[in-house]
């Protein structure tokens, strides 16, 4: 698979800059990164931290913004930004801006590292971070992981992983699956559908059969796929998936199936997703925070999908209500700021 390169590659359905090691992208027209660097530098500089400087500075942008305010404030400053926002913040806020501050790429690379760090692995963010992905963003992932950390991706998550859960992230680490452009085959349709009712009967569940087919095919395949399950069997496919399945490889395919069922487009299991962050006794914050920094950075899907989906779902005065409900201070702020109206 040749390499995306540029203004060509596209990262969570929004156009990225080169990842790693190349040469830093020009800024967008119009954008000139040295004022918001000046702004930064300025509530960064002397006793105290600006935080509402901060917020109002680094919430707005965009991927190649961020990344244009990155390499610019090296330049110019002579100091890592993310290194100067972890001193001069704490908490929750500073989670908040190094996801907005490592742009789209980088900070799911960060998320893999954190993943695989210490004991146990974190089960959830290799399952939002690596299932479901294009074949391009497998190889900007896998590209960008190696130059940052300077280790191979697929040896680091195969390391925290085992027997047939492992295998299935293999395979999904490949970057080997249908395009999600490419014309559906309704017979193919049946003949998944088929293979995984049958995969999933008699003595013994065929689980590697069943990871072939979630892993190697298209959203809007698997989105037909579903459909066509749920119409021979008048079950669910997700129901088959808890009935054969448990722990780990349960939770992935779940997800991946969560995607193809209700709107097919993974709105509903993303709504679901930041609902399940904020629900129940404690808001989990991590979760809170990496789902929406990486759901924010494609508005057009954020502002007119997962949005309205939520309100509609869950809170009829909408995402943004809820999460400051949950939140305070400067992480409420910065989150709000993300979020938007």
């Amino acid at each position: 698979m040749a390499p995306p390169t540029g203004a060509s590659a596209f990262y969570l359905g929004v156009p990225i800059p080169p990842p790693p090691p190349n040469m830093p992208a020009p800024p967008p027209p119009g954008y000139n990164p040295a004022q918001d660097v000046e702004r930064i530098r300025k509530a960064t500089k002397g006793f105290g931290t600006d935080e509402g400087a901060l917020i109002a500075t680094l919430a707005p942008l965009d991927a190649y913004q961020v990344d244009a305010v990155r390499h610019t404030f090296k330049a110019s400053v002579g100091k890592d930004l993310l290194h100067v926002l972890e001193k001069e913040t704490s908490g929750w806020f500073e989670a908040a801006l190094r996801a907005k501050v490592l742009g789209p790429v980088l900070y799911d690379c960060w998320l893999i590292h954190r993943a695989c760090q210490g004991a146990g692995t974190h089960e959830d963010l290799l399952n939002e971070v690596i299932l479901g992905r294009t074949n391009s963003e497998m190889y900007i992932l896998k590209q960008a992981y190696q130059a940052t950390y300077g280790k191979n991706m697929e040896k680091v998550v195969e390391d925290e992983l085992s027997f047939k859960t492992k295998r299935m992230f293999v395979m999904a680490m490949q970057g080997v699956r249908q395009e999600d452009n490419a014309p559906i085959d309704p017979q193919q349709v049946e003949n998944d559908a088929a293979a995984l009712h049958q995969a999933a009967r008699g003595a013994g569940t065929d689980e590697i059969a069943i990871c072939g087919i979630l892993i190697q095919r298209s959203n809007p395949h698997l989105a037909a796929v579903a459909q066509a399950y749920h119409r021979h069997h008048r079950k669910p496919l997700s129901h088959m998936i808890d009935s054969e399945f448990s722990g780990h490889m349960k939770d992935a395919l779940r997800y991946i199936v969560d995607g193809a069922e209700n709107d097919g487009q993974g709105v509903t299991r993303d709504a679901r997703l930041l609902e399940d962050s904020m629900k129940g006794m404690g808001t989990k914050d991590e979760r809170l925070v990496y789902r929406v920094a990486r759901m924010h950075w494609n508005k057009p899907r954020f502002e007119g999908q997962i949005k309205p989906a939520y309100a509609q779902l869950f809170h009829k005065k909408g995402l943004k209500h809820r999460v400051e409900g949950e939140t305070s201070g400067d992480y409420k702020r910065m989150l709000s700021a993300m979020i938007g109206s």
